[in-house]
């Protein structure tokens, strides 16, 4: 039974720039200013495409308003239209290469496109202009964790916590670094931090839960799924997690129903098919089982314990060559329990196989 975490949730924020005495140079720039200052007040009022709008027309006065630029990329940013967003930012930075926030609007935007490596010089680039900024170091901490350069990333996040000690995606983050360094009890109390800092993080409580039930401590992993699900009512991940840890204590029941509960939520969700299919098993329910990890194995071939799963229910029901066909299968694709199982089935069934 697999527990998944949820690493990395990254929480931005920009702020306005106020506005620029260089406008003086402009024969319109009463007008330019006027137009920009009513982008600030409708992107605050969070009327954001009246915003972009403003900071479109203040543009079109002067084109190398650079805090109408950055103002119209973080609008775009907000609306996730990354690349356009980025845009903005690149003509600032081809003007002003030390604009710490356009910058700063670049290294956003490449991490929510992915390019977490195109992003890292433009982080030390922030840096390097303020080493004052929690969020730089905890940008780069995270790029680093990708990256897997885990002592990089413990510094990173101690420093942003140093700066912020009240930093709540840092605490999480660095208890992340801690369970690959498999410091869990540490990880714990940061989860906790993050906790306490915003208590609001559902994925904290979930991610609290699967630490806790790594050192066996099943009762605080379910009372932490719990508080994720309070948190976030269709947060499928915990409540599959949350089933994980019924289907240890052995209340299969209990587990199925949050298997299902997950999979309501999430249709397509094929760890809960996997786990649902176990649960079954061990409910006696085999032709459920079966059916159930073939639905997981449609939506994807590759998960062995679905291949074990089927197989284990076709023995029960006296399929022994299907049973062995399955383990087969999930031999093949890794599984140490299906390995262990198909060199007997093979000798019995070996004329079948032929």
């Amino acid at each position: 039974m697999k527990t998944i975490y949820s690493t990395f949730w990254l929480c931005f924020i920009f702020f306005a720039a106020t506005a620029q005495d260089s406008l003086q140079n402009y024969p319109d720039f009463e007008q330019a200013l006027r137009l920009y200052n009513l982008g600030i007040a409708s992107y605050q009022s969070g009327k954001l495409a009246d915003a972009a709008d403003y900071y479109s027309k203040a543009l079109l006065l002067k084109p190398d308003f650079e805090s109408a630029l950055c103002n119209r990329g973080v609008v775009k940013f907000d609306h996730k239209d990354y690349i356009s967003a980025m845009a903005d930012f690149d003509k600032v930075i081809e003007k002003n290469d030390t604009n710490e926030n356009a910058i700063y609007g670049k290294v956003q935007c490449l991490f929510n496109l992915s390019n977490i490596l195109e992003a890292m010089p433009y982080i030390e680039k922030c840096i390097a202009i303020n080493a004052q900024k929690p969020e730089y170091y905890y940008l780069r901490g995270v790029s680093k964790y990708l990256v897997k350069s885990y002592d990089s990333a413990m510094y990173d996040f101690d420093k942003a916590i140093f700066l912020k000690s009240d930093y709540a995606f840092a605490y999480h983050d660095r208890a992340a670094v801690k369970l690959q360094n498999n410091q869990v009890n540490d990880a714990i109390k940061d989860y906790e931090m993050a906790i306490k800092y915003n208590p609001e993080l559902a994925f904290a409580y979930n991610n609290l839960g699967s630490a806790k039930r790594k050192i066996g401590d099943s009762n605080g992993a379910i009372l932490s799924y719990n508080e994720a699900i309070k948190i976030k009512p269709d947060y499928f991940i915990a409540i599959n997690n949350r089933g994980s840890v019924k289907y240890e204590l052995g209340d299969f029941e209990a587990a199925s129903k949050d298997f299902k509960q997950a999979l309501s939520i999430k249709h397509n969700y094929t760890l809960a098919l996997v786990n649902l299919a176990a649960s079954e098993f061990k409910l006696t329910n085999y032709n459920v089982c079966i059916d159930i990890s073939s639905q997981a194995i449609k939506l994807d071939p590759s998960l062995a314990n679905a291949y074990l799963n089927r197989g284990n229910a076709k023995e029960m029901l006296r399929d022994d060559l299907g049973a062995c066909i399955d383990w087969t299968k999930a031999a093949e694709l890794g599984n140490e329990q299906a390995k262990s199982y198909v060199k007997e089935c093979r000798m019995y069934n070996a004329d079948k196989l032929k």
